[in-house]
């Protein structure tokens, strides 16, 4: 049986690693054939202590594939334009909690920003076992009536944004 750390890295976030440079950067094409360099920041991984003391401290549930991701990578900068910035924030389990405001749902939590673009979890989702726990919001207006369900998980969504080369394809 292969461990998920070493399926996930070999598939996601392991394959992408390969392909970048001494500095971790990364040429990507985007829309009209426009070419530009993109860098990539991982973080430390978290530890199962720090993952249990966020679930007690927050009352969240975690999906098992990104449970996973955190003890590999607790947190990344992707596809962060070296000119331009931008880019996808995958937050730490400290920046979760720091980011989650009075204003949003209180049981779907923050793990991606970009541009003002938000990626949650629905905590309840995860819960009740469903695979469909990612939630979209764009911009800063987050309510339950602005959000949109993705229908996929944390490690699809992570894998495809890869292929994607940092595009938004769940817009497409």
């Amino acid at each position: 049986m292969i461990l998920f750390e070493e399926q996930f890295i070999s598939t996601g976030v392991g394959w992408l690693k390969k392909r970048l440079d001494a500095s971790n950067q990364l040429l990507v094409q985007k829309w009209e054939g426009l070419v530009y360099p993109t860098k990539f920041t991982f973080n430390s991984p978290a530890t199962l202590e720090m993952i249990e003391e966020f679930l007690r401290d927050t009352h969240w549930h975690l999906p098992t594939d990104y449970k996973n991701f955190l003890l590999i990578h607790n947190g990344a900068w992707l596809f962060e334009g070296v000119r331009y910035g931008g880019g996808y924030e995958l937050l730490s389990l400290d920046e979760i909690k720091n980011s989650h405001l009075d204003y949003m749902p209180k049981h779907w939590y923050p793990i991606s920003i970009n541009n003002g673009d938000y990626i949650f979890i629905d905590s309840n989702q995860v819960a009740s076992g469903q695979n469909n726990y990612l939630v979209c919001f764009n911009h800063d207006d987050v309510s339950t009536s602005e959000g949109y369900y993705l229908n996929m998980t944390f490690e699809t969504w992570l894998e495809r944004l890869i292929i994607a080369q940092g595009t938004e394809f769940w817009t497409w």
